[in-house]
């Protein structure tokens, strides 16, 4: 298993290769983004590609807005800056939206289509209708469990795409989509200071309550027990019932060939910390799977990964 990183600075580059990242991907002003954490331009993101591919890395470039761009003279903007970052040597474009997709495929784009998570594609339907466009690696969204992957884990395989998952203990929300509102404040009404977190990936264990309104009547306690799940992920308590240890562990089984860290807010040092517990991880899934074979490797790394998680 390889590893991808994010990266929000150009001084993160070099510690984060050390680190263990084969891949780094950031966004840059004026580029269509899910988030806009990341380089301040165009050009200080030619010059992070350079410098990444000096270090024997890839560089891949966020472009995972669902809307990018208000009009065709954006849309315009948007093919420009694709052109230029694939004249400079950008190994991968990371795309959420199908009119992006058709712009990079019809406007004669090579550099490989990576399906954004926050798209997200969740069946085989949506990826061949993905394929279409000459899409290279699916990012499986965080929100399905390995059996519900299964589908798509073999079309991938039977069409010669690369998967990646996002580590389970290092993203945000793992409920996130591109539909998400929850990152934009007018959304919402939480009031307080986050700490340089945010409504997505609160600081410090930060307890929340999530109040539903408006629950249609016989289906109160349902509701409820939702509100109480999301609650407890928001505010950093644990990833949900199937995103574990156990679930890397099959992701890493039906053979998926990329591991991402992806919280752009994070400092430097946690950035760098993280992505060396991913190496780790994924070297002591690989030792115990050559070791004893996938059925007790896989018991062996749960109870290993908790040990970790209660550290």
């Amino acid at each position: 298993m390889r590893l991808v990183s994010c990266y929000a600075d150009r001084s993160e580059i070099a510690p984060l290769v050390k680190a263990g990242a084969d891949e780094l991907y950031a966004s840059a002003r004026g580029l269509p983004s899910f988030t806009q954490a990341g380089l301040p331009d165009m050009r200080s993101l030619l010059l992070a590609v350079d410098e990444i591919h000096s270090l024997g890395a890839k560089a891949l470039v966020a472009m995972n807005a669902v809307r990018p761009a208000r009009n065709e003279a954006g849309m315009r903007t948007i093919l420009a800056r694709a052109r230029s970052l694939e004249a400079r040597g950008a190994d991968g474009f990371i795309v959420a939206a199908p009119s992006l997709m058709s712009l990079f495929s019809g406007g004669g784009i090579k550099v490989p289509l990576h399906i954004s998570s926050v798209q997200p594609c969740f069946n085989t339907a949506a990826l061949r209708f993905f394929l279409r466009f000459g899409a290279k690696r699916l990012i499986l969204p965080s929100q399905l469990a390995p059996r519900e992957a299964g589908d798509l884990m073999r079309l991938c395989r039977a069409e010669g795409l690369e998967t990646e998952i996002f580590d389970y203990r290092f993203f945000g929300c793992v409920y996130v989509n591109g539909r998400c509102n929850l990152h934009f404040p007018r959304f919402h009404t939480v009031k307080r200071d986050f700490n340089g977190g945010s409504l997505c990936r609160l600081s410090g264990g930060t307890p929340l309550k999530a109040a539903p309104v408006d629950i249609r009547p016989g289906a109160e306690e349902q509701v409820k027990a939702s509100a109480r799940r999301v609650a407890l992920r928001m505010g950093c308590g644990g990833a949900p019932r199937f995103y574990n240890a156990a679930t890397f562990y099959d992701f890493f089984g039906m053979g998926t060939g990329w591991l991402k860290y992806g919280t752009r807010l994070d400092p430097t040092a946690e950035k760098v910390r993280k992505v060396r517990a991913m190496k780790a991880m994924a070297g002591l899934a690989e030792e115990l799977t050559a070791k004893h074979g996938a059925a007790e490797a896989r018991q062996r790394f749960i109870e290993k990964m908790t040990k970790w998680e209660l550290r």
